[in-house]
């Protein structure tokens, strides 16, 4: 125990006192990671914890973040520390957001959040959240990342935690600007540099100027945004904010380039692209290669424009940033339109079609068919000039030479038409094998991307139904609120189910109410002691329309033994689940040996409301059996359902 409280104290002051260079204070952290005793999982976790982040946010030695994360993932499983798992997914996370792999970073946060939100952990849901809002802003998401956002928002103003407040409302006003909406947009940077100046927070007062100069000089109020700027480079000055610096920099390069001034613009631009070159951020670099390039494009300087935009589009590729691929094959279509090349105008149009459909569904399609008619009328016009020149050549050779010739075409053209036909035909059938081969993937990717979708949104509902339920002071409505929540959390489920499958067949019923039930015994136990449960079900395969109104009444049914089924919890006590097809119908039948009662079931609450409407929709009967003292005994005979298989 002396041991561990030394280590922590030593651990302690290595976080508070701040070397000066990152190198030194790792070299420290890992001289004692080596030092302290594997048993001391919490300590040795917190190291392993700042010694990533160290790395991590740096967004240099990206490698050695990772490196160690691999290390204190393995330790945690070994530890069985369920907590410092979480906190490995956490920095996968914010390694792969710098690294620009979006998507595996996304699946990694989205399972911390998970995580956090089973513990109740507000401050580390904040911290999942951040990370997911910032990475699907890079995507193009931008409404997503704006629920997100609002969700933190509420979060820390609940809190009142005026600086994270501040931040955030500098985000939204980002995104607000990025869906068009910039009025609302300088309302909340005003919102935000009121909170900054009260907390005398110079770097967020630079941000924020610098967004406001960035909005008017959308609305081309350009006086306006030379104004903001101004005042953001002198703050950033002031407080000697180098990143900053570089970054109101190349707005002031935007801003000329948006007046038309490009000979002014490009000396910005090209001074951050030499401070970016030597950083580590791959969509930093991205986008500083795009705006030198589109400022030689609107130079007539092509061959430079051609070199930045073409390294920059490989890395926005790279990095899968819809954003800067969107601007980079724009200022790639104008350039080639500009040299008369139509056949890489047309295909980099078709690029860009693909990505502004995926972000703002509007149609280009007219440019790209005006594109490939161009196109369609140079290679014509080749094609005839060939042939033009092959007539001359024909026409001075020799007349026996020409019979052969033509008598050797004939032969071939009546050869080759039979066989062009054959191929024809069976090329046909083989593109249409693929069109419906293409098509069913299509599908299925589509529905499980609609049931992702649904999923995430039930997901927002049953967080924020749980954020209200953690500010309600009324206990019955505190436990209503809960109540609403597992019945989301069931639905949440059966397209988490249908997500998961690599074929959408439908629902198995089995899996479905084990992980149900097993889900509403892990967050709804009334007393201390667990009750038994034993499960008896027919795996079927059930549709989405069957199986969420059947969740739904299963969920209340269990419910209402865990709250009022037992006095007290006891090792006899339990609950038996049956579910099987008889015939033409399904049957459901809880059981369980509690209390039981007498009389019949009183219609006055809204559980036993909602199982009636749900067991219409089914066509089915909800009949109860019970003695006082022996239990109870609830029957659901369904009789409109769908077998998927």
């Amino acid at each position: 125990m002396k041991k561990s409280a030394i280590l922590l104290i030593i651990v302690s002051l290595i976080i508070q006192l701040g070397y000066s260079q990152n190198i030194r204070k790792n070299d420290s952290l890992k001289e004692l990671l080596v030092t302290i005793n594997p048993d001391s999982v919490v300590l040795k976790s917190k190291v392993y914890g700042n010694l990533i982040w160290n790395y991590a946010s740096t967004r240099i030695k990206l490698d050695s973040a990772r490196i160690y994360n691999d290390a204190y993932h393995e330790y945690a499983k070994g530890a069985n520390f369920e907590k410092g798992i979480a906190l490995t997914h956490f920095y996968y996370g914010v390694i792969n957001r710098f690294e620009g792999h979006h998507k595996e970073g996304l699946g990694y946060l989205e399972k911390f959040v998970d995580y956090a939100r089973k513990n109740k952990d507000s401050s580390n849901i904040c911290n999942g959240l951040f990370q997911i809002s910032a990475i699907q802003s890079n995507m193009g998401n931008y409404s997503e990342s704006l629920a997100t956002n609002y969700q933190l928002l509420k979060i820390y103003q609940s809190k009142k935690d005026k600086s994270s407040v501040a931040g955030h409302l500098q985000m939204i006003g980002n995104l607000l600007r990025k869906v068009g909406k910039t009025n609302e947009a300088i309302e909340v940077y005003n919102e935000a540099i009121e909170i900054e100046k009260e907390l005398d927070d110079k770097i967020g007062l630079a941000l924020n100027y610098s967004s406001l100069g960035n909005t008017y000089g959308e609305r081309k109020e350009y006086d306006k945004s030379e104004k903001y700027y101004s005042k953001a480079l002198d703050v950033a000055k002031e407080s000697n904010n180098l990143s900053g610096i570089t970054y109101i920099t190349e707005n002031l390069g935007n801003l000329f380039f948006e007046k038309g001034e490009f000979k002014k613009a490009l000396p910005y631009y090209l001074e951050v692209l030499n401070v970016r070159e030597s950083r580590p951020s791959k969509r930093e670099l991205a986008i500083s290669l795009y705006t030198v390039g589109k400022t030689n494009v609107s130079l007539g300087q092509y061959e430079k424009a051609e070199e930045y935009l073409v390294k920059s589009l490989a890395i926005a590729k790279e990095i899968d940033s819809k954003p800067i691929l969107l601007g980079v094959y724009d200022h790639l279509v104008k350039l080639n339109q500009k040299r008369n090349n139509f056949k890489e105008a047309f295909n980099y149009q078709s690029a860009h079609i693909v990505i502004i459909d995926s972000i703002k569904g509007k149609d280009r399609v007219n440019k790209m068919l005006e594109l490939n008619t161009k196109y369609e009328t140079e290679k014509k016009d080749s094609e005839l000039k060939l042939l033009k020149i092959e007539g001359e050549k024909i026409a001075q050779r020799n007349q026996l030479y020409l019979l052969l010739a033509l008598s050797g075409l004939i032969i071939a053209g009546l050869v080759g038409f039979f066989g062009y036909k054959n191929r024809q035909q069976t090329i046909k059938l083989a593109k249409q094998k693929k069109i419906l081969e293409l098509t069913l993937d299509d599908k299925n990717t589509l529905l499980k991307e609609v049931h992702h979708r649904v999923k995430n949104s039930f997901q927002i509902v049953s967080s924020l139904l749980y954020l209200q339920s953690e500010n309600m002071v009324d206990k019955e409505a505190k436990i209503a609120i809960k109540e609403a929540e597992n019945r989301v959390r069931s639905m949440v489920l059966v397209h988490q189910k249908l997500y998961n499958k690599e074929e959408i067949v439908g629902i198995d019923t089995k899996e479905y109410i084990t992980d149900l039930v097993k889900d509403i015994f892990d967050s709804h136990q009334i007393q201390n002691k667990s009750i038994s449960y034993e499960l008896d079900i027919e795996p079927l395969i059930l549709d989405v329309e069957t199986t969420t109104p059947m969740g739904l009444i299963l969920n209340e049914l269990i419910i209402n033994i865990l709250k009022h089924a037992f006095k007290e919890v006891t090792d006899a006590s339990t609950l038996n689940i049956h579910f099987s097809k008889v015939k033409d119908e399904l049957i459901l039948k809880v059981m369980d040996n509690g209390k039981g009662f007498e009389g019949e079931i009183k219609n006055t609450s809204f559980g036993i409301t909602l199982m009636k409407a749900l067991s219409k929709k089914l066509k089915a009967t909800l009949s109860y059996t019970s003695n006082y003292g022996q239990g109870t005994v609830v029957i659901l005979n369904i009789k409109k359902f769908h077998l998927m298989s």
